[in-house]
């Protein structure tokens, strides 16, 4: 988005707050909304590094940032955080635009604003939520630990349709259990504090085990999981429950999409600085329309599915919060194939 030198007076009552930085960052001027955010008068604030001021960090060089904001003509928001002449810290997101003197870059104007009260609203509104999902889970535990006792005629016989109704009412209070978990996840991972604990890990350890506890189901279904690793395997850093969980959601999606007769293939690779383990079926497939969505929270491929719509996003959400990708590759009616990379981190190998 590149602009010709300008009569910078046009800005002077702007409404936003801006900083004008030359070519190296440095700011040479700013309005008076951005005084009055800051907190700074105008004079502490020329002769500072921009990325100090707004971003916390030291100078940088060149307009790194205006550049990133700007590329391609593309303006793209940065949330960073600012800390006021009094010592508050607020949440701000700030938007560069390059100036340029005709082919000559000379700096740029970095729009910012304060939006600490919508993030303190969504982080309440999160804990709220996720409050409120706690305390629906317990009378769904308690209410399915008396229907299992009552299946079991502990309390008495029962009739053939008595068995069926209770059967109908307990699957049906695990499929709420399972909705309210998913939503407890996702509102956890939604908020920023939630980071991975990470310990050793082994993803062949893990992922053969959950083959094994998927048996019974594959059986059922005739489907037949294979699982092909290396010989010298990596133990990475990893938190363990987060990564079950993405190895379990995947794994029940390729066995629940595939029909009887079908196969799925596990296969867990070492690619140097990361893992890849990839789990291909032979499934329905997604179709092309799909895909570029499937990893956004509350979609649904099938309207009338019972899930949550929200198993993939959280996937998603826990492998990038440990800095790996996830990606999937299906074709409508010939399977799907989802892939997901993960760093070593300090690693030690383990040779078999």
């Amino acid at each position: 988005m590149k602009k010709e030198l300008m009569d910078c007076r046009i800005m002077e009552g702007f409404p936003l707050p801006y900083l004008r930085v030359d070519e190296r960052g440095i700011i040479t001027d700013l309005n008076d909304a951005a005084e009055k955010l800051t907190g700074y008068a105008k004079e502490a604030l020329i002769g500072k590094s921009h990325f100090e001021i707004l971003h916390g960090t030291q100078a940088r060089g060149a307009c790194a940032l205006l550049k990133q904001s700007d590329e391609g003509g593309k303006v793209r928001e940065v949330e960073s955080t600012l800390r006021r002449s009094d010592g508050e810290i607020i949440t701000i997101v700030s938007v560069g635009s390059l100036l340029y003197d005709k082919d000559q870059l000379i700096g740029g104007f970095e729009f910012f604003r304060d939006i600490s009260p919508q993030k303190k609203l969504e982080k309440e509104k999160k804990a709220f939520l996720s409050m409120i999902a706690h305390d629906m889970k317990h009378p769904v535990i308690t209410s399915l630990a008396f229907l299992s006792r009552l299946l079991a005629e502990k309390r008495g016989p029962l009739t053939g349709a008595q068995k069926s109704c209770l059967a109908l009412i307990r699957d049906e209070q695990i499929r709420l259990e399972s909705l309210i978990g998913d939503f407890i996840e996702f509102s956890r991972l939604g908020i920023s504090e939630s980071k991975p604990a990470y310990g050793p890990y082994s993803m062949e350890d893990a992922l053969r085990n959950k083959i094994e506890a998927e048996k019974v189901e594959s059986d059922k279904k005739h489907i037949e999981i294979s699982f092909e690793h290396p010989n010298t395997l990596p133990i990475i850093n990893a938190d363990t429950l987060m990564i079950n969980r993405v190895i379990t959601n995947l794994l029940d999606n390729a066995l629940k999409y595939t029909n009887e007769g079908g196969t799925i293939s596990v296969n867990l690779s070492d690619r140097g600085e990361y893992i890849l383990v990839q789990i291909a079926d032979t499934g329905i497939g997604i179709s092309r329309e799909h895909l570029p969505h499937i990893f956004d929270t509350f979609y649904k491929v099938n309207t009338d599915s019972q899930g949550s719509g929200l198993g993939l996003s959280i996937v998603k959400k826990i492998v990038e919060a440990h800095g790996g990708k996830i990606w999937v590759e299906s074709e409508q009616g010939r399977g799907s194939t989802f892939s997901f990379t993960l760093p070593k981190g300090s690693s030690v190998i383990r040779d078999d």
